[in-house]
């Protein structure tokens, strides 16, 4: 059982009606509706009956009138009542599908559950314990706090605050702007409306609507989101899956998985898997740890960060970032642009090409180019290795058309590039006119046509 207690409430000639409430959200809510029932009693606004719903004498002219229902069955919410309490293990339905707008009407539910009918009105649903359901149809402000039972809510057209116990949770989301905080294993349907889902339990699913979706997943576990057409902004879980189709942004939790169809930016994690298809444009930067992008049609960029291990498939462009990263796209059959970082003379970056035409740009520090099967171009800036380069070419010998491109290194330096060459065992080393060198494995012939310098 959920944290929760019971409290308290007045009834009718001094009687003390016991709720229990589970659940640490329904509780908070149980305790303010005690005290605003003793704090009127105090003050001698406070009115209450009790019964069975037959009979309901006329509510005084009090700030609080409160109903008490002492037995199961079917109650309409009295006129002239604005709190209902439940004193009964059995079930309960109670109608208040009459109340008016500017109506506001606060309902207490024990552990029997109940069937909650909603109008125009605005209010409080705190449902103690039982499995209950809430069907809003009106477009007043709602909030509603449910227990540990299986319960169902349907909100309404106006916006709706639900926290939802640890069952097995039912919540469909109207066109208003409504939260959800839930603690349970849910099925969250977003609508037209803007929603925002903080989530704590586990193998919660998350169908999406049309209106704006933030979910805060990072303390959930495996859950699932079929994404809308809205936008939406995602704190991720652990272990979750997100698929996504409006205009998105992600902040991935450890080992989630990402389908992404719209344009989206995501934030990795250790163990993130994003795969974007369709022709909508992806930006995706690493976080520490292993991550598998794969893009689409659309324009990639793909940025790694410090300790960031990421295996590429797509065309765009992937950038390294300051530490040590390993930047992999050997299974990529579109071309792509890959940059080292020139931000720190301690990197040890590796980029692997794929079977495209790729373009590989190198930077300051230890860093290993590796073209793959494609026509390569390896990039070298003199302001970008700022001689502190120590670049190894894995594979340059294995296709015909592999090209290294020096910049701002003058006139003749490809031929004082050359003249610097020395072959060690099946390796050659040149050095440039900056002191950076390069090494290209498994070459032992270097030739002026493999290079291309300034004019």
């Amino acid at each position: 059982m959920a944290s929760g207690g019971v409290v308290t409430v007045l009834g009718a000639s001094g009687h003390i009606i016991p709720v229990t409430v589970n659940g640490s959200q329904a509780y908070s809510l149980a305790k303010a509706y005690q005290s605003a029932v003793a704090g009127a009693s105090g003050s001698g606004n406070f009115f209450a009956a009790e019964g069975n719903g037959a009979g309901v004498p006329t509510a005084g002219g009090s700030s609080v009138n409160q109903y008490v229902a002492t037995v199961g069955g079917t109650y309409t919410y009295p006129a002239g009542y604005n709190h209902f309490v439940t004193e009964t293990t059995s079930h309960v339905l109670i109608d208040a599908s009459a109340a008016t707008a500017g109506t506001t009407l606060n309902t207490l539910v024990g552990i029997g559950g109940a069937t909650f009918i909603s109008g125009n009105e605005s209010g409080t649903f705190i449902a103690g314990g039982g499995n209950n359901l809430f069907l809003g149809s009106g477009a007043g402000t709602y909030t509603i706090a449910t227990s540990d039972g299986n319960d169902s809510i349907f909100a309404g057209t106006g916006s709706t605050s639900i926290y939802g116990g640890t069952g097995n949770n039912l919540i469909s989301l109207g066109s208003g702007a409504d939260t959800v905080v839930s603690d349970g294993t849910d099925r969250i349907l977003a609508s037209t409306g803007s929603a925002t889902i903080s989530l704590t339990g586990t193998n919660s699913t998350i169908y999406g609507g049309s209106g704006n979706l933030v979910v805060d997943d990072k303390a959930g576990t495996g859950t699932s989101l079929a994404g809308g057409s809205g936008n939406a902004l995602i704190v991720g879980g652990t272990n979750s899956f997100y698929s996504l189709n409006g205009t998105s942004t992600v902040f991935a939790g450890t080992s989630d998985t990402i389908n992404a169809a719209g344009d989206t930016t995501v934030y990795g994690a250790g163990g993130t898997s994003l795969t974007q298809t369709g022709s909508a444009s992806l930006t995706f930067i690493g976080g520490v740890g292993n991550a598998t992008v794969n893009s689409g049609a659309g324009a990639a960029t793909v940025f790694g960060a410090n300790g960031s291990n990421i295996t590429y498939t797509g065309h765009g462009m992937v950038i390294a970032g300051s530490g040590n990263e390993t930047l992999n796209g050997s299974g990529s059959t579109q071309g792509f642009i890959g940059f080292i970082s020139n931000q720190s003379t301690a990197a040890g970056d590796s980029i692997s090409g794929g079977s495209g035409d790729d373009t590989l740009v190198a930077g300051i520090g230890n860093q290993t180019l590796s073209g793959g099967a494609g026509m390569n171009q390896f990039i070298i800036a003199a302001n970008g290795t700022a001689g502190n380069a120590s670049i190894t070419i894995s594979d340059f010998g294995s296709s015909a058309g592999n090209m290294v491109q020096l910049y701002g290194y003058g006139a003749n330096e490809v031929a004082k590039t050359l003249s610097t060459a020395v072959v060690s065992g099946s390796n050659t080393t040149v050095t440039l006119s900056d002191k950076s060198t390069i090494t290209f494995n498994n070459v032992t012939n270097l030739k002026s046509g493999s290079f291309i310098g300034d004019a």
